[in-house]
């Protein structure tokens, strides 16, 4: 009696060994579920679990364990969707990512990490194993193999799940995965891109330069990191660096496309237009694309080369023009559907509609088609006819569908700027054209209506023009547009308003076509700045030298460059005359005490637009231009602070700092020479 039950204790320990091992002896002592797992047999798993089969059952362990020793994917997959538990776990210690691991399945290991197995419990039991086995170095070694798979596959989804998160916009999560990614192998240079990359998308730009830095530490060569880099230092307005970095990245991979876009994007930032659209043109060398040409289009259009601009932009439209009937297909249940018509194109034109099942092409059942069969058979040349077998509810229709020459939406954005380039040129007709198509193709699209605006504008539609212009926000061309036509309607106040909403930063002299808009806006205001250096010029011969600082201050408001300085001259000679008119009003000084407090805590950007706002109800007080030109100095905006601290200097000429101030000039100056 001891003897057989020591013979059962063997052949049981047997078993489970050889399960564990994936004999295939071991197959008879499993359930039904549990040999068809073992075996493969994905059919035979699916109907024992649809008659009510548990998909936890434990003979010596589970399913999942089974199908995982022999590395059957598909089944482990199955197992998992219908409730498996991936942590299920002997009173030895055996669990399906034991098993897989130290068999070295890493496509299983992979899978039961993903779906939550409890890797640190794992390990611990493998580690323990290791141990036990000591004396069989075979088996040892056999273990760590497994442990280390565990961890490099464990390392390798974290920054998997970091870069999924990230293109989902998920950024945070993106984040906090790298960084579990970065707690287990702190070595590996692309977890920290990856930091970079998200932290930028939140806009911590100073985390993300931290990130990109240890990146390049980790890997000298890492052209992405170097990029990222730059993307973080250009965002924070940090250009130079920002194409430093760019440029390092670009050296490295002569390829790295991205890193030419940015390059562009933040050489327009800095109106550099030339060397923007040279790194765009490398861009199009090396993939031509639509985003490509739309890009090199507005370098040229904001330098004023409207020829070239149109030529870029029509090799853009050029790759979003199609021929064909202007349907986008599916199949759906074996089923050729209509998933969507394309605006005022052909097949809607044949009273096609969304949903249509699309039976026969020419006759041909779809039945069994791919979808490049389908496109295929679809496009054709313009003018030439296909017929189309409908089924739509219960009813078969047949519809002749004539081909055309199809611009798609994506187009609208580049014959908007087209509309805007034609309108510079003079030619108002092609100008209104392009903007109607433009907003028939995407009604929504900044540019169309841009463009829509600016041709009702220069058609004296005004109310039309401002309706499509006040819809885009934070665009000085379209807040220069809508102010002329506020002036054009007599409505100065409303429109002067609008063009001192303009951050300055964002009005640049190269900037040929808002140069010219500026300009045509200015000219529109000239009646009203006449009137009020008419009034201030009454005012001063009476001694209303006060009410006469007030007229001057709105002429200043609207006043082109030429006009600006004549007024600047009359402003600061009463105040040369009458010193104590020079005070700065209540609700100009409350700017300027917000901007100094922004200076305190380091915040330049936010402080120089406060100072701004003072100087716009107080630009005869001199001090507030010469805080102004400081602050932008530290932004190494050397332009406006040169800009400012002259006009300081002609308001004070003879402050006791205006030695000093002169001296600021040169030093900018030379800084501005260094940049170069």
């Amino acid at each position: 009696m001891r003897r057989l039950k020591f013979l059962v204790t063997y052949v049981l320990i047997l078993t489970i060994f050889s399960f564990l091992a994936g004999c295939a002896s071991s197959v008879y002592y499993l359930t039904p579920l549990q040999r068809a797992a073992n075996k493969g047999d994905i059919n035979a798993v699916k109907a024992l679990l649809d008659k009510g089969a548990d998909v936890n059952e434990w003979k010596y362990g589970s399913a999942l364990m089974a199908a995982s020793d022999q590395s059957n994917t598909d089944v482990v997959k199955l197992l998992i969707d219908r409730g498996a538990d991936v942590n299920a776990m002997s009173q030895g210690g055996s669990s399906a990512l034991g098993i897989a691991a130290e068999l070295g399945h890493a496509d299983i290991v992979e899978i039961l990490i993903d779906k939550g197995a409890n890797v640190d419990k794992v390990i611990m039991v493998l580690k323990q194993r290791a141990i036990t086995v000591a004396e069989f170095p075979d088996i040892v070694a056999k273990v760590n193999r497994g442990i280390n798979l565990i961890k490099e596959t464990q390392k390798n989804l974290s920054n998997k799940y970091g870069w999924a998160y990230y293109l989902k916009g998920q950024y945070q999560d993106a984040i906090n995965s790298f960084k579990q990614a970065v707690s287990l192998d702190p070595s590996i240079s692309s977890n920290f891109e990856g930091l970079s990359a998200s932290y930028t998308a939140l806009k911590q730009y100073d985390e993300a330069i931290t990130a990109a830095k240890r990146a390049i530490e980790l890997k000298a060569d890492n052209s992405t990191a170097h990029r990222y880099l730059g993307v973080a230092y250009g965002a924070k307005k940090q250009y130079d660096e920002a194409i430093k970095e760019l440029k390092k990245a670009i050296e490295i991979d002569p390829k790295d496309n991205p890193a030419y876009i940015w390059t562009g994007t933040f050489l327009m930032e800095k109106n550099d237009y030339k060397e923007a659209a040279a790194a765009y043109k490398k861009n199009i060398e090396i993939e031509p694309s639509i985003n490509g040409y739309s890009i090199l289009a507005t370098a040229y259009y904001s330098m004023g080369r409207y020829d070239d601009a149109i030529a870029a932009i029509n090799q853009a439209i050029e790759l979003q023009t199609i021929q064909g009937v202007g349907i986008f297909p599916d199949f759906k249940n074996g089923y050729l559907l209509v998933k969507g018509l394309v605006n005022n194109g052909p097949a809607k034109k044949a009273d096609m509609l969304t949903g249509d099942t699309i039976l026969e092409i020419d006759g041909k059942p779809t039945t069994g088609w791919k979808m490049e069969n389908v496109i295929k058979s679809l496009k054709g040349t313009a003018g030439t006819q296909v017929l189309l077998t409908i089924g739509r509810k219960d009813n078969k229709l047949k519809k002749t569908v004539t081909r055309e020459k199809i611009v798609q939406e994506g187009a609208a954005p580049g014959i908007g700027i087209r509309s805007l380039i034609y309108r510079h040129k003079g030619d108002l007709n092609e100008a209104f054209s392009d903007a109607g198509t433009a907003s028939t193709l995407q009604p929504f699209d900044g540019y169309a209506r841009i463009s829509l605006g600016a041709a009702y504008l220069d058609r004296g539609q005004y109310e039309e023009s401002i309706k499509q212009l006040s819809s885009i926000k934070d665009n000085p061309t379209a807040r220069l547009l809508e102010a002329t036509a506020y002036v054009k309607q007599g409505k100065a106040i409303e429109a002067a308003t609008i063009y001192l909403s303009i951050p300055e930063e964002e009005m640049s002299p190269k900037n040929v076509p808002q140069t010219n808009d500026r300009t045509a806006l200015l000219q529109t205001f000239k009646p009203f700045v006449k009137e009020h250096r008419d009034k201030a010029g009454s005012c001063e011969s009476k001694g209303q030298y006060k009410e006469a600082l007030a007229e001057l201050s709105e002429a200043l408001k609207t006043a082109d460059d030429t006009e600006a300085q004549a007024i600047q001259e009359a402003m600061f000679s009463i105040i040369n005359r009458n010193p104590s008119l020079a005070e700065v009003p209540e609700d100009a000084r409350k700017y300027a005490l917000r901007g100094e407090v922004l200076v305190k805590e380091g915040s330049f950007e936010q402080a120089v637009s406060e100072f701004k706002k003072a100087i716009q109800i107080a630009p005869y007080a001199a001090r507030l231009y010469y805080n102004t030109a400081l602050m932008n100095a530290e932004l190494k905006k050397y332009p406006e602070a040169i800009r400012y601290m002259k006009i300081y200097c002609k308001a004070a000429p003879d402050a006791p700092d205006a030695r000093a101030a002169k001296d600021e000039i040169i030093k900018w100056e030379f800084m501005m020479e260094k940049g170069r």
